[in-house]
């Protein structure tokens, strides 16, 4: 997998970061002199301005090589947008991205920790634990932040994890009555080149989810509500033929880049 680098840090990119949607409207003029507008979904595209500083040799030379691997605009890469959720239907755990045993039933429009009835109830009708996973295509050894906020009617424990072909990081974590937020942040060796974040729940047992999130960095930031689409972008381009870095000192250097994406 080609993809664009993390930085030393664990994150994407440094802020500020410049991100925009371009959409194109199809304007169709008939008889009668009415009009009907469609979006045309074949035609938006994504685009990020990347400012970079105090980069090191090393990280440097990574943006170098993956601008001189893909021949600048030429060729595409994998480019795990960090300013969005990584996770499709952040909000619908019925959809089939989600994968489940049938007997985890989803209920949805149950309150949510902001005063509306965006969370989803998982309950666990079955003898043993079970979880809910969704497989992200991306490089399986970035650092990750999943994180969301739960809570239960009855005290009791729920795992997060993260998971390559082979390699497992899981943590508990106490639920109650009040919302919580809770995190699983880690990195994997490894050339895997996709990954599964899940939640598990106890035999018998119901927890109330909200803002389930997944980050290519290692703290969860704002949570981001997705539908079909994701923050991954499995054919970004460069926007530049030319790469230039500066050298500010010693192991210190400095570039912008401009990245599209279909969107």
């Amino acid at each position: 997998m080609i993809c664009f680098p993390q930085l030393s840090t664990g994150a994407v990119g440094q802020f500020p970061i410049e991100k925009r949607r371009l959409s194109r409207t199809l304007v169709n003029l008939i008889a009668g002199g009415d009009t009907v507008k469609l979006a045309d979904a074949a035609a938006s595209t994504v685009e990020w301005v990347l400012p970079f500083e105090m980069l090191s040799d090393e990280e440097a030379a990574a943006l170098v090589e993956l601008h001189a691997r893909t021949e600048g605009r030429f060729g595409a890469f994998t480019f795990l947008d960090p300013m969005d959720n990584l996770l499709c239907w952040s909000e619908k755990l019925d959809e089939s991205v989600w994968e489940r045993n049938s007997l985890l039933t989803i209920t949805m429009d149950v309150a949510d920790p902001s005063g509306g009835t965006r969370a989803t109830r998982v309950a666990n009708t079955g003898s043993g634990a079970l979880a809910i996973e969704q497989i992200v295509n991306g490089p399986g050894w970035f650092q990750y932040a999943f994180s969301l906020l739960i809570r239960s009617d009855v005290d009791q424990q729920i795992a997060l994890i993260r998971s390559t072909d082979t390699q497992t990081q899981s943590a508990n974590f106490n639920v109650g009555a009040e919302w919580k937020r809770v995190l699983l942040s880690g990195k994997f060796t490894g050339t895997e080149e996709s990954v599964t974040f899940g939640i598990e729940v106890g035999s018998g047992h119901s927890v109330d989810l909200f803002g389930i999130q997944g980050e290519a960095q290692p703290s969860a930031s704002g949570y981001k509500a997705t539908l079909s689409r994701s923050g991954l972008y499995p054919s970004a381009r460069f926007m530049d033929d030319d790469l230039s870095v500066t050298t500010v000192g010693p192991n210190q250097h400095s570039c912008r880049i401009r990245i599209h994406a279909r969107g």
